[in-house]
């Protein structure tokens, strides 16, 4: 099965979006264990 440059194009994007939520994931995370505090607490028990 081959790809177009279109597809290929798309889906590239989309990784990279997907990489940068990622990111923003792991910042906001380090931010909240830093922090700590009741907005840590919130975020660990929607997460439990």
């Amino acid at each position: 099965m081959s790809y177009t440059a279109r597809q290929i194009g798309l889906y590239y994007r989309e990784a990279l979006k997907a990489e940068g939520r990622e990111q923003a994931r792991a910042i906001l995370a380090t931010n909240l264990g830093m922090a700590g505090g009741k907005e840590a607490q919130k975020v660990v028990k929607q997460l439990s």
